[in-house]
C-alpha cells in the first residue's frame, strides 16, 4: 500500500510538473511570437525615423532651407523685345509660362485635388493613411515611382528638386528627401500657393510646362478661363501625358476626363446633375501648335543669345552665378526693327519662290549637275544612311537599294513642306537645287541691328547666311576704289578698256563680264559699270598690301589672299563683314559697333543692363574725304550702272548707294546697299558653289539679291526712317564715265593739249572734267504708273504679314500681360 501510494504520489507531482512545464513554454512561445510580431511592427516605423531623421538633420545630403525655398523659380521663359517695344519671340528650356494663384479657377483646382490628392487641405505635405502602403512598396519590395502616398505638396517637391543618385537605396533615400521637403513647403507656402507652383511645373506633353502653356496649346486661353470640362482634361492628361493626349487619343482622353469629373463628384466639390451634363460634352480642343515654330527672326534670336552669353559672363549676380536666358525670365530689349524684320521675311519668301522657279525653269535641257554624277555621289556617299548599310557589311548596290525607291518624303520649299512621292536620291537633287539667302540691316550712326534674316527656316537650316563666308564678287570692288582715292587718287582718272595678260601671275588674263572692250573710262565709271579690266589698273595701282590693311580697318577678319584676283572678290568674306564694311561708306569713313541688344531687365522690371550711347564722336579711321568721294561714285551705280535695278524696281526717293556682286559662274549674288540711316546687306545662292544659275540674266546680283535689299529700303522709306536730304551740299564729280578714242581725241584739239596721253589726270581732267558741288537732288526717273501700283501691292502683303504675326504672338502676349 505504501508502495502504490508512494507510485501514485509521485506521478501526481510528476503530472502536475509536465503540466506546469508545458505552461511555461507555452507562455514563453506566445511571448516570443509576441515580440516577433512586435518587432515586425515596429521595425518599419523604426526605419522610418532612422531614414527620416537621417534626411531631415542632413546626415545624407543637404535640403533647402527655408531661404531658398521663398526663392523657388521655375524655369521661366525669357522673353525678347523690338527696339519699338512689341514682343517677338521666347528662349526656354522647357515652353513654360508663369501664373499666379489668382489665375488658378476653382474648376482646376477641384480636379487637381480630387484626382490627386484629396485630403490636401487636411494634412502638412505628408498624407499618413496612405504612408504604409507606400513604405510596403518601397522599402520592403524596392519598387520605384510606387505611387499611392505622394501628396501634391510631395509631388511639386519632386519636379523642384529632382531626384539624385546615392551609392544605396536612392528610391528610399529620395522619397524621405521629397517628404521633408514637403513639410517645409507647407511652412513657406499657402495651400494655394503650393497648388499655383504644382501646376507651374508638371508637363501636360507635347512641349507643354505648366498649366499657363498647356491651356493656351490646348485650348487657347488663359488658365483663368478653362470651364469645368476643359479643366479636368488638363487634370486627366497628367497620369500619362502622350496616352492620354487629347490631341493624339481624344476617346482616352475623353474617358480620363470623365474619370476626373467623377472624382470631383465623389469628394463633394461637383453635383451630380453638373457631373453628368460635362461628361457628355465633347473635348471642344482649340489646338495651337508650339509657338517656337512660328517664331519671328528665330537667327536673330540666337545672335541676341550669343551677345547675351558674353554679357551674363561679364556680370555675374551677386551670389556669383550667371543669369540664364533659358530659366530667369528675363525681358530683353533688341535692336531689331519690328516692322522691318516681318516684311524682310515676307518679301524674302515671295522673291525666293519666284526666283527659284526661274533658277529651275533655266536648266531645262542643260545639266545642272554637271558632267557625270560627281555631286551626287559625293552626298550619297557621305550619307549617314548610307554609311551605316555599309558598316552592316551591305555591298554598294545594296546600301544603294535605300536610295533609290520612292517613298513619301517631306521636303522643303520656298512654297512651305511639301509631300512627294520620291527617292532619296531625288530629295539630294532638291536640295542641292534649293536657293537659300541672308538679308542684314543695320543703322550705320548707332550701330544699331535692325534686320537679321539668316536663312530660309531655321527650323530646317540652322547654317546662318549672315555669318558663313561666301566669294563676295564685286562688293570688294570699292574697298580697292577706297584704298585709291585714299592714296591721292581721281573719280575721274581715265584708263584703258583693254584686255591685258599679267605675265607675273602665270598669265592671268581677266575679262569683263560683258566681254566688252576698249576706250577709255574714268575710275568712277569702271565702279559704276563693274569693270573688270580697269579696276585691276586701279588695284595695282593701290598696292595689294594697302588694300588689305584698309579691307581690315573696315571690319573685314576672314583671312584674305592679296592676290590681284582679289578685286574681282574671289576672297570668302561673310555678309556680317561686308555690312560693317559698308556701314563705313554711309559713316563717312567712322567706325561704329554693331550690337543686339538695348536693354536687359529681371522679371520684376529692374533693369539690369542698359546700353550707354557714346559721348564722344565714333573712331574715324578713313579719311571723310575720300569716302565723300568714294559715295558719289556708289550713288552713280544705283543710278546709272549695275545697281539701278533699285530705283527701276522699288518706288523710293532716298539716295541709296551701293554695288552688286555676282561671282564666278553666277554661284553668288550680292547686292549691298546704304543711305545716312540704313545699310543693308543680301546674298543669294547654293550651298554648294557648284551649282550656280545658268547665266547673268537670271543669276546676276541685280537681279537676285538687290531685290530683297530693295524691299527694305522701300518700306523703310514708307515708315520715314530714311531721311531725305534737302539742300544738302554733296560732292558730284563730273566726268564721263566712258569714253572712246575719238571723242577723247577731240578733247584733246579743243583744249589744245598735245600730251594728254602721258599726263592724263594731272592737266584734262582738272581743266576739261571738274569736281563740283551740288546741291543734293531726288534720282531724276521718270514716274511709273506700275512702280507705284507694285509699291502699293508690296505695302499691303507687309500688312498683311504683320497682322498674321500679331495674330500668332498673342499666345506669347498673354502671359507676359501678368507680368507687367
Amino acid at each position: 500500500m505504501a508502495f502504490l501510494h508512494f507510485s501514485f504520489a509521485y506521478c501526481t507531482f510528476r503530472s502536475d510538473n509536465i503540466m506546469s512545464s508545458n505552461s511555461f513554454l507555452s507562455r514563453i512561445k506566445w511571448r516570443n511570437v509576441s515580440l516577433l510580431l512586435a518587432a515586425l511592427l515596429l521595425f518599419p516605423i523604426i526605419v522610418f525615423f532612422i531614414f527620416r531623421s537621417l534626411v531631415a538633420f542632413e546626415i545624407v545630403d543637404n535640403l533647402p532651407s527655408k531661404r531658398e525655398l521663398r526663392k523657388i523659380s521655375n524655369p521661366l521663359a525669357s522673353e525678347i523685345y523690338s527696339k519699338e517695344g512689341k514682343l517677338f519671340g521666347r528662349y526656354y528650356v522647357e515652353n513654360r509660362t508663369t501664373i499666379n494663384p489668382e489665375d488658378l479657377n476653382n474648376h482646376f483646382k477641384n480636379a487637381l485635388v480630387s484626382t490627386e490628392d484629396h485630403r490636401f487641405y487636411k494634412h502638412n505635405g505628408i498624407d499618413f493613411r496612405s504612408l504604409g502602403r507606400v513604405l510596403v512598396k518601397t522599402i520592403l519590395l524596392q519598387k520605384d515611382n510606387s505611387g499611392g502616398g505622394s501628396t501634391i505638396t510631395q509631388q511639386l517637391a519632386k519636379n523642384l528638386f529632382p531626384r539624385r543618385k546615392y551609392r544605396m537605396l536612392s528610391t528610399v533615400l529620395n522619397k524621405f528627401r521629397e517628404m521633408e521637403v514637403a513639410k517645409r513647403l507647407e511652412k513657406v507656402y499657402s495651400k494655394d500657393e503650393i497648388l499655383m507652383l504644382y501646376a507651374n511645373t508638371v508637363s501636360y506633353g507635347e512641349r507643354a510646362f505648366g498649366i499657363g502653356t498647356a491651356s493656351e496649346r490646348f485650348f487657347n486661353k488663359p488658365p483663368s478661363e478653362l470651364e469645368l470640362h476643359e479643366a479636368a482634361t488638363l487634370v486627366g492628361i497628367l497620369k500619362a501625358t502622350s496616352y492620354y493626349s487629347p490631341r493624339l487619343n481624344p476617346e482616352r482622353a475623353t474617358q480620363r476626363r470623365n474619370v476626373v469629373i467623377s472624382q470631383m463628384e465623389i469628394f463633394g466639390n461637383l453635383d451630380a446633375e453638373v457631373a453628368d451634363y460635362a461628361k457628355g460634352l465633347p473635348l471642344g480642343l482649340d489646338y495651337q501648335a508650339p509657338s517656337e515654330i512660328v517664331e519671328l527672326a528665330r537667327y536673330f534670336k540666337r545672335e541676341v543669345k550669343l551677345e547675351f552669353d558674353k554679357w551674363a559672363e561679364a556680370n555675374p549676380k551677386s551670389d556669383g552665378s550667371l543669369y540664364d536666358i533659358y530659366r530667369d525670365g528675363l525681358r530683353i530689349y533688341s535692336t531689331v526693327d519690328y516692322d522691318l524684320q516681318i516684311a524682310g521675311e515676307a518679301f524674302m519668301k515671295r522673291h525666293m519662290a519666284d526666283l527659284q522657279r526661274r533658277f529651275l525653269d533655266s536648266w531645262k535641257g542643260g545639266n545642272l549637275y554637271g558632267n557625270g554624277n560627281k555631286i551626287i555621289d559625293e552626298k550619297i556617299l557621305s550619307d549617314p544612311h548610307y554609311k551605316r548599310r555599309k558598316a552592316k557589311g551591305l555591298s554598294s548596290k545594296e546600301a544603294l537599294d535605300a536610295f533609290t525607291s520612292k517613298e513619301n518624303r517631306r521636303i522643303w520649299t520656298w512654297n512651305g513642306m511639301q509631300t512627294e512621292n520620291i527617292t532619296k536620291i531625288d530629295s539630294i537633287k532638291h536640295y542641292l537645287s534649293l536657293l537659300h539667302a541672308g538679308v542684314m540691316a543695320a543703322d550705320p550712326n548707332t550701330g544699331e541691328i535692325k534686320v537679321w534674316i539668316g536663312g530660309n527656316d531655321y527650323g530646317r537650316f540652322q547654317y546662318d547666311n549672315i555669318k558663313g563666308t561666301r566669294q563676295v564678287g564685286s562688293t570688294f570692288k570699292p574697298i580697292v576704289y577706297l584704298t585709291a582715292l585714299d592714296r591721292g587718287g581721281d573719280p575721274c582718272k581715265m584708263y584703258e578698256n583693254e584686255l591685258r595678260t599679267y605675265t607675273d601671275y602665270k598669265n592671268w588674263t581677266p575679262k569683263n563680264a560683258d566681254d566688252k572692250y576698249g576706250g577709255l573710262a574714268s575710275m568712277k565709271g569702271a565702279l559704276t559699270h563693274s569693270i573688270n579690266t580697269v579696276s585691276v589698273q586701279v588695284l595695282f595701282e593701290a598696292g595689294a598690301n594697302a588694300v588689305g590693311e584698309m579691307a581690315r580697318k573696315l571690319g573685314i577678319s576672314s583671312p584674305l589672299s592679296l592676290v590681284p584676283s582679289m578685286v574681282l572678290g574671289t576672297n570668302d568674306v561673310s555678309l556680317e563683314e561686308m555690312v560693317s564694311v559698308y556701314s563705313k561708306f554711309a559713316n563717312e569713313g567712322k567706325a561704329v559697333d554693331f550690337h543686339c541688344i538695348e536693354r536687359i531687365e529681371d522679371v520684376d522690371g529692374n533693369v539690369l543692363y542698359e546700353r550707354k550711347r557714346p559721348t564722344l564722336f565714333n573712331k574715324q579711321i578713313v579719311d571723310p574725304v575720300a569716302v565723300r568721294k568714294l559715295n558719289d561714285m556708289m550713288q552713280n551705280v544705283t543710278l546709272n550702272g549695275t545697281g539701278r535695278r533699285i530705283y527701276s524696281m522699288f518706288d523710293i526717293d532716298a539716295s541709296i548707294k551701293g554695288k552688286t556682286g555676282t561671282t564666278q559662274n553666277q554661284s553668288d549674288g550680292w547686292f549691298m546697299g546704304y543711305n545716312d540711316n540704313l545699310v543693308v546687306g543680301a546674298w543669294v545662292g547654293t550651298m554648294d558653289r557648284r551649282i550656280h544659275f545658268r547665266n547673268l540674266g537670271t543669276g546676276s546680283g541685280g537681279r537676285t539679291a538687290l531685290p530683297l535689299a530693295g524691299a527694305i529700303f522701300e518700306l523703310a522709306e514708307a515708315d520715314n526712317l530714311l531721311e531725305i536730304p534737302e539742300g544738302e551740299i554733296v560732292v558730284r564729280t563730273e566726268c564721263p564715265d566712258t569714253i572712246s578714242h575719238a571723242a577723247y581725241a577731240e578733247l584733246q584739239r579743243k583744249h589744245d593739249v598735245d600730251d594728254i596721253l602721258n599726263d592724263l589726270p594731272d592737266r584734262i581732267i582738272d581743266i576739261i572734267l571738274k569736281n563740283q558741288k551740288k546741291k543734293y537732288e531726288p534720282p531724276k526717273r521718270p514716274k511709273s504708273g506700275k512702280r507705284v501700283i507694285d509699291k502699293n501691292n508690296r505695302l499691303k502683303d507687309y500688312k498683311k504679314a504683320i497682322q498674321d504675326w500679331e495674330t500668332e504672338i498673342e499666345k506669347l502676349v498673354r502671359p507676359s500681360k501678368k507680368r507687367r
